[in-house]
């Protein structure tokens, strides 16, 4: 056999080689290539609830807090939707043992989202007794290039990071003690919602490059969880501003508090584009199995608007269940 077919045969088997491993990759749920294909199911026409995405590309922000009837009758929706899953999730929380504390986190505290969602929010935390943490005063003096990636992101750099872990560390101590009620016989082998296994660098399309990895249990995080445990646990469950995005896993926010705490496991479940809906089913899913003791749960006024349907259709965990309700399609026809 001559040099040529030698390799012509060699690349033939590798090829071969190659489709059968992503064929069986892409049967796995929780594998990159799965991921792949899932996004790109969900970017198609329509989901399994019947609504063809191409016809619903615009998210409402300041449009949902308008001075009319439509805007009033729709925000009351989504925050009714808010209360009935934060209780739900608060409920479920109480019921293990841990200890929940919330964070009210924004960059943006004079905005009309931020403020109506505040007034709601802690009065949703205190009606229900949970800490109620406003990080806003203490970053409010500070300039915006000091503690976030402005002008390019405005998401927490690591000095951002490090303020935030300051404070919730005070709590950290306050429950030293805490220790949750719940055990589990049979878990699930992952626990959040990230890829498993990733050691990549990636820039989020910003150029501000950093280092991603997670563990074997999709967590952002550089070890596994083991049972039983023998440190106890503190959980980070929210969206962009727990993840920190654009900052190494040491630099964010739980990478600085778990080498504050090394004789604890912090634990970062917080995903991009999540509101509450998603916390309370990630939180059954999985989470809950992670027996945690401290839970820090993250939002604001943006996972108020962030229920609205065409923000849910593309970054909900469950987004092929989601249906619009008739006032919310009355809002998008007035959208430009």
């Amino acid at each position: 056999m001559n040099k040529n077919a030698v390799k012509i045969l060699t690349a033939v088997l590798i090829l071969g080689v190659l489709g059968y491993f992503f064929y069986e990759k892409s049967k796995d749920k929780d594998s990159v290539v799965s991921s792949a294909v899932s996004s790109g199911e969900k970017a198609g026409d329509s989901t399994s609830s019947g609504i063809n995405l191409s016809d619903y590309d615009k998210i409402p922000r300041e449009e949902l807090y308008a001075d009319n009837d439509l805007a009033k009758k729709t925000l009351d929706e989504l925050k009714q939707r808010y209360k009935t899953d934060f209780e739900q999730l608060v409920k479920e929380m109480k019921a293990t043992g841990a200890k929940l504390v919330f964070c009210w986190i924004t960059t943006e505290p004079t905005i009309p989202m931020q403020r109506v969602g505040k007034e709601f929010i802690s009065n949703l935390c205190k009606t229900n007794g949970v800490d109620f943490i406003d990080f806003v005063p203490l970053i409010s003096n500070k300039k915006p290039e000091e503690i976030t990636f402005m002008p390019v992101d405005g998401h927490f750099n690591e000095n951002g990071a490090r303020i935030l872990t300051n404070e919730m560390a005070k709590y950290v101590k306050k429950y030293d003690n805490v220790k949750t009620t719940a055990t589990y016989t049979e878990r699930p082998k992952v626990f959040g919602d990230q890829d498993p296994n990733q050691n990549t660098i990636t820039d989020g399309g910003k150029n501000l490059p950093y280092k991603l990895v997670t563990n074997s249990q999709g967590l952002r995080m550089d070890y596994d969880l083991t049972f039983p445990k023998t440190k106890q646990r503190i959980l980070y469950i929210g969206d962009s501003a727990l993840f920190f995005p654009f900052l190494d896993n040491n630099k964010t926010g739980s990478g600085q508090l778990q080498a504050m705490f090394p004789n604890k496991e912090v634990i970062n479940a917080a995903k991009i584009g999540y509101s509450v809906d998603d916390y309370l089913s990630l939180w059954n899913d999985k989470l809950k199995y992670t027996e945690p003791d401290i839970i820090f749960l993250q939002s604001s006024g943006d996972d108020i608007a962030d229920l609205y349907f065409t923000h849910r259709i593309k970054y909900s965990r469950k987004a092929d269940e989601i249906k619009p309700t008739e006032t919310e399609l009355s809002l998008y026809k007035t959208l430009k």
